[in-house]
């Protein structure tokens, strides 16, 4: 009898076969629970930060995530994981509302494609300055300025317009073209910086949007579409059939450049808005900026570790989601300072 059932019994190498699967299976299990339930605890915390009431003159919490492109990445999709993955349910955890920016900006040279950096810096010291500006044209002695921001903002929601249009084939109505705008936030939204290369830019960025230059370029006006392929065809010669042909005109570079102008209806001047010279270096309100850690493993000699973290992940569940809570509890509320803040509300 028991000669028979010794035969049905799998063999030594079948027997570790299954116990190494079970093992895995077990392990990777187990490691999903915990981070799970880890996970669940640091939203719980978070969770008492979203039950705080508001004051009728505060803004709501917010916050301007900038992800940049690791180092030796191409693109930003494991980044975005990160995000999605410890640090974006215990921000909705906690009621915290987030801007999020990715910046992913390369270029190809000679058939080898590479990443372009200072996309965030540029982003960052821009809303900066444009604050700085908005301070001066708010200061009775610059009606000057007041009218140059008309003008700039009015070419800005022209471009726009053009832009749209070209995308969409037709002339955009206004409830189109209101809701592809988005809603400017009423105050100063605090940063958080993901990974070790989004933090130096966003460094920077504050730096030189305290203490740049103001000076802004009114940009030229968008061609439409349209406007392009009818300049390519008034531009194009008629062919004429048999051996006549029309007779050659000679004509200078500077009218054709000014009957290329005329036939395209485009604005191509431009000019530059001297801020500097009403600039008083008052300082204005700046954003506080947070650092959430990215390890990004890549190479063969990190496979090793990303293995273990498959197995074992909770402990990067506890430091990013710790993290995380930390920038929940230390976003602030800023009183809204002026009718036009308190009415955006």
């Amino acid at each position: 009898m028991f000669a028979k059932f010794r035969q049905k019994l799998p063999g030594p190498k079948a027997t570790a076969f299954w116990t190494t699967a079970a093992t895995l299976v077990t392990v990777y299990r187990y490691n999903k629970r915990e981070s799970t339930r880890l996970l669940d605890e640091y939203k719980q915390r978070a969770s008492h930060a979203a039950l705080e009431t508001i004051g009728s003159l505060d803004t709501p919490r917010k916050v301007h995530v900038y992800v940049a492109v690791p180092m030796s990445e191409l693109g930003t999709r494991r980044a975005r994981q990160h995000w999605e993955k410890y640090i974006l349910p215990v921000f909705a955890a906690g009621a915290l509302d987030y801007e999020i920016t990715l910046v992913n900006e390369t270029e190809t040279e000679n058939g080898v494609e590479r990443v372009i950096r200072g996309g965030v810096h540029r982003l960052v010291a821009d809303e900066i300055k444009d604050r700085r500006r908005r301070q001066l044209e708010s200061e009775d002695d610059n009606e000057e300025l007041r009218l140059w921001r008309a003008a700039l903002d009015e070419r800005k929601a022209e471009n726009e317009r053009r832009e749209l249009k070209n995308k969409l084939g037709v002339e955009p109505g206004m409830s189109v073209f209101e809701l592809w705008k988005e809603k400017e936030y009423p105050g100063v939204m605090d940063i958080v910086a993901i990974g070790r290369e989004t933090w130096i830019e966003v460094v920077n960025g504050v730096s030189d949007g305290a203490v740049g230059s103001l000076n802004v370029e009114i940009p030229p006006l968008v061609p439409l579409d349209s406007e392009k392929s009818s300049t390519l065809e008034l531009a194009k010669p008629e062919q004429t059939s048999g051996s006549e042909q029309a007779p050659a005109t000679e004509q200078s570079p500077v009218s054709e450049q000014t009957n290329t102008n005329q036939i395209s209806g485009s604005d191509q001047t431009t000019h530059m808005i001297n801020y500097d010279r009403f600039d008083n270096h008052s300082m204005v309100a700046l954003p506080a900026v947070a650092y959430i850690g990215h390890k990004n493993l890549t190479g063969w000699a990190s496979v090793p570790q990303r293995i273990f973290n498959f197995f074992h992940d909770q402990q990067n569940v506890d430091e990013y989601a710790r993290q995380a809570l930390q920038v929940v509890y230390e976003s602030t509320r800023r009183g809204a300072h002026g009718m036009e803040e308190i009415e955006a509300m």
